[in-house]
């Protein structure tokens, strides 16, 4: 995020007395600095969009790029029509414009009407309004998106839609827009974060999000979920290390709120992704051994370049997790087939990593490490589906000073 400051232009004004005996005095109104920053509004990123915050306005780029007044509220809208608005950050999805989550219809009626507007209707790579469009829809009337008959309401606006950018406008039911929604909301909360907990108990933690995966011995058949939490956890006070099982564990609402759970041990987990980077309001609470805590985190990796985001476990011999030699790892390519990364230990120790992506298989290092993965970008290697526990990943060995173990995870392609 790139963040700078706007000096507002202050005002010197000056009393001056005049006459015999007569005295003055001047009053200096000093100008307060607005804090100006970038943000990106993503249901896939979202172009031509007019927003305003404060003094701040403009139309999303290819990027879903916007501006905004640090700490006050920015308003998105299609011509005259307002879809929300919320205070500034990072960024911004349609379930913060409604401070809800993606089953309520006045979220899923933003996701469908943003979906009927791409100029391409095809929202893989991203939502684009055409200009036409924009200055058509000033003429628009407000949208209550909260309707229960939202089609027949969008009837006039989907014409003018059809006229002006010559093609057939199609408005997508209720489920394919919350569809749509929850795994734009995964991918962008998927990856690997470190923390601790403390409390009744204290120790480390590893959280891995992935953005979809099947798992019939977990979830009972072949179905992918989105969103999915597991953990390592490794308690320093017992010397103990626990797994925490997979499940749809994302809430995709307005807090980004997730659980973790249960361990082995009976803990659970349960927090908030602020910006999808930190964990806050982090509580866990453990009903069999009567304990309870808090916990924070924070992401590791993450390139804001990324073509493709993608996170895993390791030490899968069945040889039992250890604190120094199991973990996870967090990987990203970008456009130019370089890859970057960390792995992270369950003590916490972390290794940068670096290397390439060449045809599907990538080759990364870092200290004593060595990784050779096998990449299915898009999950056309049906091959590897149940192995992968997911429809894209990466499957292969690490090599170190402890010998050679299995690596294993998920990829997706953020906004």
């Amino acid at each position: 995020m790139r963040v700078f400051s706007v000096m507002a232009l202050g005002l010197l004004v000056f009393l001056t007395g005049c006459g015999g005996g007569g005295g003055g005095n001047s009053t200096i109104t000093d100008p307060l600095p607005t804090t100006v920053a970038e943000g990106q509004f993503i249901d896939t990123v979202v172009e031509g969009l007019s927003f305003i915050s404060g003094g701040q306005t403009g139309i999303t780029d290819s990027s879903g790029t916007f501006t905004y007044e640090v700490g006050e509220n920015v308003t998105f809208s299609v011509g005259a029509v307002e879809i929300g608005s919320v205070t500034g950050s990072e960024v911004v999805t349609p379930v913060d414009l409604t401070g809800s989550n993606s089953s309520m219809p006045n979220t899923q009626n933003i996701v469908r009407f943003l979906l009927m507007l791409d100029v391409d209707s095809d929202s893989s790579n991203g939502i684009t309004i055409s200009n036409e469009v924009q200055l058509m829809a000033e003429n628009w009337a407000q949208v209550d998106f909260t309707s229960s008959d939202f089609e027949a309401d969008l009837a006039t606006i989907i014409s003018d839609v059809a006229a002006v950018d010559n093609r057939t406008p199609i408005l997508p039911p209720a489920q394919e827009a919350q569809d749509h929604l929850e795994g734009t909301l995964a991918c962008l909360s998927s990856g690997v974060f470190k923390g601790t907990f403390s409390g009744g108990d204290n120790g480390t933690f590893l959280l891995w999000i992935q953005h979809q995966r099947f798992d019939p011995s977990v979830f009972g058949d072949n179905t992918p979920r989105v969103g999915v939490t597991s953990a390592l956890v490794f308690s320093t006070d017992d010397d103990e290390i626990s797994g925490v099982v997979p499940q749809q564990g994302l809430s995709f609402d307005s807090d980004k709120q997730f659980i973790s759970g249960v361990v082995s041990t009976g803990a659970e987990f349960v927090g908030d992704l602020e910006d999808y980077q930190s964990i806050t309001n982090g509580v866990w609470q453990n009903g069999l051994a009567n304990e309870s805590g808090t916990f924070s985190g924070e992401r590791i990796g993450g390139n804001d370049e990324a073509v493709y985001r993608l996170s895993g476990l390791f030490n899968l011999q069945g040889l039992g997790f250890t604190a120094d030699d199991s973990g996870l790892v967090s990987l990203d390519i970008t456009a130019d087939n370089s890859v970057t990364g960390v792995m992270v230990t369950l003590r916490g120790e972390e290794t940068a990593l670096t290397g390439t992506l060449t045809g599907s298989t990538i080759s990364v290092s870092g200290g004593s490490n060595s990784f050779t993965l096998g990449f299915d970008a898009d999950g056309t290697d049906s091959s590897n589906d149940l192995a992968l526990g997911m429809t894209s990943g990466f499957i292969g060995t690490m090599a170190n000073a402890s010998g050679t173990n299995d690596v294993i995870g998920t990829s997706c392609q953020p906004d």
